[in-house]
């Protein structure tokens, strides 16, 4: 998971004023199971989350649409609603991250299928900027836009060098890639820009890369540069190949080449069972590479006990039921600490982990995932600074897995093309 960044806050929207509003409900042949979850889980979705908030919420994630027709930069998905870096001559620049934008925009189409012309573009922004040969196929490093979209780079002006030219992890990013295309795919998306040959060439080519990643026993390696083989990275892997599985049998008609995806998927699974899971303390290992897990932690080692609980596939449950146990252990030590996860902020870097509440809600603990909501709620519709910072994009995935999909509650007139909001 992308850890923080400097952060200068600039919003000046009033997105709160308009929480009841949201953009038209979906169009006929939209595709939308409110018993579903936004990915292949064994968690269900819920009703915590109220029409308003789940409107305002839909109207985040298209206020950070790049919209600059014409330019590299259009569809490009931002982390926040806030500036990252301002530079030298005072421009605001915003930061995309393709393993965010991608997650956030799956919880999001799930409530509001219109949404699948933002992931089209999205899905094309991030074929544009996919390396396809040398040493850095299929690794779609992080990028920075100016607020009007007007220029992209991989290293802004007066950045510190380590944001330059920098991805998070490979092995998730790329699959987040593949979840992405399916839920365009599953909620309604035209299966001929899946058929394009620069998307089926960019899908490919990060294919072999995920591929190269794996290791004999079937954990990947989260970038070349940094070979370790962690949990959550693994979990969201298996999901990845299976959800490629599905466009190479249903849009590409290449059966063969979906039964290695998903055997890929299988051997990912059962290593993450065999090799990660550690039955002297029936919790989690963060990695292969990792001592047992240690609670006092929020990030990563109590988040991971979630992970497996929140991306494990029917079709292999056993990593599930684990965590239906690992889980309540991993967040009854953030009971008493002063105040409940549910209450506050744990993680020191300050994010809000709504991951917490989905999996407090899937293993029955729904008086935790309502405190978190409701929280979430206040912080997040602040008239002054809405959705602000540590808000981020991905968020939107795990809140709106709360949410029931349904009409908008009032119309809202589209986002359009500005300054730094």
């Amino acid at each position: 998971m992308p850890m923080p960044m400097p952060r200068r806050f600039r919003s000046t929207h009033t997105l709160a004023a308009t929480a009841l509003a949201c953009s038209v409900w979906a169009s006929a042949g939209a595709q939308v199971n409110t018993g579903t979850p936004p990915m292949d889980s064994l968690c269900p979705p819920g009703a915590l989350v109220d029409a308003a908030f789940r409107d305002a919420a839909v109207l985040t994630m298209r206020q950070l649409v790049v919209r600059a027709p014409g330019q590299p930069s259009h569809g490009a998905v931002r982390r926040a609603l806030a500036a990252a870096h301002v530079d030298g001559q005072k421009r605001p620049w915003h930061h995309i991250a393709a393993y965010e934008g991608n997650l956030g925009l799956i919880g999001a189409l799930r409530v509001d299928p219109t949404l699948r012309t933002e992931a089209a573009d999205w899905l094309r922004w991030q074929v544009r900027h996919l390396p396809l040969r040398g040493a850095d196929q299929g690794v779609l490093h992080d990028r920075w836009v100016l607020a009007d979209g007007s220029q992209e780079s991989t290293c802004p002006p007066d950045i510190d060098a380590r944001h330059c030219q920098q991805i998070d992890a490979t092995d998730s990013t790329i699959a987040s890639l593949f979840l992405m295309a399916k839920a365009y795919l599953d909620h309604g998306g035209d299966a001929a820009l899946l058929r394009e040959p620069a998307v089926r060439l960019a899908l490919d080519r990060a294919g072999v890369t995920l591929a190269r990643l794996q290791q004999p026993d079937g954990l990947s390696w989260a970038k070349r540069s940094h070979p370790v083989a962690y949990l959550m990275d693994a979990v969201e892997v298996a999901a990845g190949w299976r959800a490629l599985a599905q466009v190479q049998e249903q849009v590409w008609s290449q059966p063969a080449a979906a039964q290695t995806s998903r055997e890929r998927a299988r051997r990912t699974s059962e290593a993450v069972e065999q090799r990660l899971w550690d039955p002297a303390t029936a919790l989690w290992r963060v990695s292969r590479e990792a001592s047992p897990a240690q609670m006092r932690h929020w990030y990563p080692d109590t988040m991971a006990q979630a992970w497996p609980l929140l991306w494990t596939s029917p079709s292999q449950p056993a990593a599930f039921q684990l965590s239906r146990t690992a889980w309540p252990r991993a967040a009854a030590q953030w009971r008493g600490r002063e105040q409940s996860w549910q209450s506050r902020n744990v993680d020191p870097a300050g994010f809000w982990w709504p991951a917490a509440a989905v999996a407090a809600h899937c293993v029955g603990d729904t008086a935790a995932a309502t405190d978190w909501v409701a929280r979430a709620r206040a912080a997040w519709l602040k008239p002054q600074a809405p959705f602000a910072w540590p808000f981020q994009v991905s968020d939107l995935l795990w809140l709106l897995w709360l949410a029931e999909p349904g009409p908008p509650q009032a119309p809202l007139p589209a986002p359009t093309p500005g300054p730094d909001r």
